[in-house]
């Protein structure tokens, strides 16, 4: 059901970044879909909480744990930046638009940054290539600074979280000229006020989950769904920092998986679109950046911003019509690239592993071994 919920903030990212003046844009809700990335950062220290939380307690558990989480979100990446770059190399050699190639946002050495997943540190000053991924570069740094806590100071580890929330929560407001709506430069920040507050929603729901009746519990997450929405719409300056706390009282009332939310949550549709998520999150840009380069060569921008096809209902079907294609171009890049990629890195981690454990038995089972 967290994954369904996942999906749905996907495509609400996407309708914030489709550039078509269609009767979507004028929701306050798609004005403000930049929020949503932060129920990723919440949900993904829920996650992570859960499946790593009683596995990370040595040393020699950091180089697996932050191998699997490079397996998982790496491949895809490489992948569409390979495709921006393509897309550069296509401006270069056969002019296929009017923007100059290789400068500023889509600059070579940024291409280096953004293989290595530190583009988002504040070393450039604005988002570069795939501009969605500076969300994987700072949640990175969220998994490092997890494995290290887990490891190394893991009786400490809530109010530690805590500390780090509020500085996150209290940089993001005092220095963040966008507030919530930062990126490349108080990105890092963002993310592990929204990441580690996940951990400890995931601590509190294993001390107190959410055990309401199927009845409450439906009541309870279709307000949850009614209050969010109203909250990223209309949640304007400061206020939108409160964000990853209403997504992490969210998070705690659907981790129980009961009422009828929760199964219409849970019907194979809206599980695929979870599944699919990180492509659709990934892969959008990029579409819509060759949509922007058809659209400015047949002349359908005329206010330079947005694509307008002279109807709001015509422009509707449009961006419905581009929300399907990135659906169904981001189900081959799951089944091609994303899973291909993470299992070849797990098959990789554990032939060394294997090879380490064959390599330790030999030794202790050599002579004065």
């Amino acid at each position: 059901m967290l994954d369904a919920l996942r999906g749905l903030c996907a495509v609400l990212v996407v309708f914030f970044h489709m550039p078509v003046a269609s009767h979507f844009h004028a929701l306050p809700l798609t004005r403000h879909g930049y929020l949503f990335v932060d129920f990723f950062f919440v949900l993904s220290g829920f996650v992570i909480a859960h499946a790593y939380g009683a596995r990370l307690g040595r040393v020699a558990d950091l180089w697996p744990f932050l191998v699997k989480r490079m397996g998982r979100v790496w491949p895809l990446h490489a992948v569409m930046l390979a495709a921006f770059v393509g897309l550069e190399l296509c401006r270069l050699w056969f002019n296929i638009d009017a923007a100059t190639p290789f400068v500023r946002d889509r600059s070579v050495e940024a291409i280096f940054t953004n293989l290595a997943l530190i583009q988002a540190f504040n070393i450039h000053d604005y988002q570069t290539w795939n501009g969605p991924a500076w969300s994987i570069s700072v949640e990175m740094g969220a998994y490092v600074l997890f494995a290290v806590l887990m490891v190394m100071a893991r009786r400490w580890f809530v109010p530690i979280s805590l500390a780090i929330i509020v500085v996150g929560g209290v940089t993001v407001v005092l220095l963040a000229p966008g507030f919530m709506n930062t990126t490349h430069n108080f990105g890092f920040p963002r993310a592990a006020y929204g990441f580690f507050l996940g951990c400890l929603v995931h601590r509190v729901w294993l001390w107190r989950p959410p055990t309401f009746s199927p009845a409450v519990a439906s009541v309870l997450q279709a307000a949850c769904l009614i209050w969010t929405g109203v909250w990223v719409s209309y949640a304007t300056g400061p206020w939108t920092v409160l964000a990853p706390v209403v997504f992490a009282i969210s998070i705690w009332i659907f981790a129980e998986e009961r009422g009828l939310v929760a199964r219409v949550l849970a019907v194979r549709p809206m599980l695929a679109l979870g599944h699919w998520s990180y492509s659709i999150y990934m892969v959008h840009m990029f579409i819509i950046t060759l949509m922007l380069i058809a659209a400015r060569k047949m002349q359908l921008m005329p206010g330079g911003r947005r694509i307008d096809l002279g109807s709001l209902w015509l422009n509707d079907l449009l961006a419905l019509a581009v929300i399907g294609v990135i659906v169904g171009v981001s189900v081959l890049t799951y089944r091609w690239v994303e899973v291909p990629g993470r299992d070849a890195v797990n098959g990789w981690l554990a032939r060394r592993m294997a090879m380490a454990r064959a390599r330790a038995g030999t030794v202790a089972a050599a002579p004065g071994g």
